[in-house]
């Protein structure tokens, strides 16, 4: 089936809404993180680095998830970007299709 102008608008206010959710679900972890660090005592020789990699401890996070939903957000921008075509997206698609067929990662380029 091919893409109309009214499949591609929906898709792009879905896109949009994930980004906001995933941006969202940044501020809400960073947020987190600030309220759970004052739980830990001072320590003035920690980076803020080693703090975040406590608090993520603390809270059953994965020490990089702020940073793979940050990779995510800019992906999907992407994914918006190429969805503004005239085309409805078709020549995004082929693009991508073309780098994942050469076996370039998806999160690439």
């Amino acid at each position: 089936m091919a893409s109309t102008a009214t499949h591609a608008d929906a898709l792009r206010d879905q896109v949009t809404r994930t980004i906001r959710r995933a941006t969202d679900l940044i501020a809400d972890l960073k947020a987190l993180a600030g309220g759970l660090e004052t739980l830990l005592p001072e320590g003035a020789g920690r980076t803020e680095s080693e703090r975040w990699r406590e608090v993520a401890r603390l809270a059953g996070l994965d020490e990089t998830t702020p940073e793979r939903l940050e990779a995510l957000v800019e992906a999907l921008a992407d994914v918006l970007a190429g969805l503004t075509s005239a085309d409805n997206g078709g020549h995004w698609l082929a693009h991508q299709r073309a780098r994942l067929a050469d076996g370039e990662d998806a999160t690439a380029a």
